[in-house]
């Protein structure tokens, strides 16, 4: 049996960072860790510049390494080697953010739950020989890259779906086709969901979804599958739209979210933070891809408050365009012709994140070598 170390045993703390989180950057020099599990700020200077680990505190868990200069925010701890073991960091970032729920245990509270310097220390790690160690990071680096390589392929098709738009239609909102424009309340209808009162639980069962904004803020092009679901005595106090209908969210807690769209494959039922877009004079994929590229043009008729909400009203009130249908329909057919080959590659990721977390499971359980 490989023996265990704890994280105090083994690493330094470093001083806590005074850097805000919200003073990072869109764009910088630096990466700029804070309590997220994504990497997604910058700045253009760096605190540390000796390989890390980097792990959030507040919020839920969340664990970095970092190689190189970086900067961290307050609500982070920074970890580095005491030299005391031979011990390769990206070996226990892989552990760590493979077990992640050893990190969440951790956090406790009301509200905002966070992690104790002292919870911590006391998390332990299996340390095989350095060699072992290394050969665990080379082979789950590259089952992470094959990953990574499909991902980037679905990115890819769906830049592909795009830019047979723009070669077909232009740009949707500088509309430099000329197409006729059309205001929203014309050329679709638009129906506001809500939510049955939850005084009353025989409105909830097992008879129709009932979509929440979460089924929609998804990298998918289709409705996910909900949680919740409503009985049929809620349908008839719900709201619910048919298959091919557009969801969009609305109201939401931070304005990027807002404009978010995915479309319905099936009959749901919807919350009052949606809104259900039954196209009259759009093909489906047309009419989705237009709300992708138009995103910005729909934030801006939103309210101004840090959460963001457009509605119904201001909604239907947005212009967009409303090319000839045999074109949109000639873009229906390319379009899910790219989304069936997407799909086929969203499967094999799966696959592949399924071998990943085999590979974890079985590493650090002594079993790979």
């Amino acid at each position: 049996m490989e023996r265990m170390i704890k994280i105090k045993d083994a690493f330094v703390f470093l001083r806590k960072s005074k850097i805000k989180a919200g003073d990072g950057l869109v764009a910088g020099k630096y990466p700029f860790y804070t309590s997220s599990s994504v990497l997604s700020k910058y700045l253009d200077s760096y605190e540390i510049e000796e390989e890390s680990l980097i792990f959030g505190t507040g919020g839920s868990a969340s664990v970095h390494h970092s190689h190189g200069k970086f900067s961290s925010s307050t609500d982070c701890f920074v970890v580095q080697s005491n030299n005391k073991y031979e011990i390769n960091l990206r070996y226990v970032y892989l552990f760590l953010s493979g077990n992640i729920h050893i990190l969440e245990n951790g956090f406790k509270g009301a509200g905002l739950k966070h992690i104790s310097k002292k919870y911590l220390e006391d998390v332990e790690i299996p340390l095989p020989p350095i060699e072992t160690q290394k050969k665990i990071v080379e082979v789950l680096d590259k089952a992470q890259g094959l990953i990574d390589a499909r991902k980037e392929q679905i990115r890819l098709m769906d830049e592909l779906i795009q830019s047979v738009f723009y070669e077909m239609f232009g740009d949707p909102v500088t509309n430099p086709k000329g197409w006729e424009q059309m205001k929203l309340k014309k050329s679709c209808n638009v129906i506001t969901g809500n939510t049955p009162s939850r005084k009353e639980p025989d409105n909830y069962g097992d008879y129709i979804e009932w979509i929440k904004s979460d089924n929609i803020n998804t990298p998918y092009t289709f409705l996910t599958r909900a949680e919740e679901y409503l009985s049929e005595k809620g349908l008839e106090k719900g709201r619910f739209t048919e298959a091919n209908s557009i969801l969009m969210t609305c109201i939401a807690g931070s304005l990027s979210c807002i404009g978010n769209v995915a479309i319905a494959d099936r009959r749901v039922a919807f919350n009052q933070q949606i809104n259900a877009i039954v196209p009259l004079k759009y093909e489906k994929m047309f009419l989705y891809v237009i709300f992708l590229l138009t995103k910005s043009y729909i934030q801006n008729a939103s309210s101004n408050s840090m959460k963001g909400m457009i509605s119904k009203g201001k909604l239907q009130e947005l212009q967009f365009i409303v090319p000839d249908r045999t074109l949109q329909e000639l873009f229906e057919v390319k379009a899910l012709k790219l989304e069936e080959q997407k799909e086929l590659l969203k499967q094999s990721l799966n696959e592949l994140e399924l071998n990943y977390y085999s590979l974890v499971k079985n590493a650090f359980n002594g079993e790979l070598f």
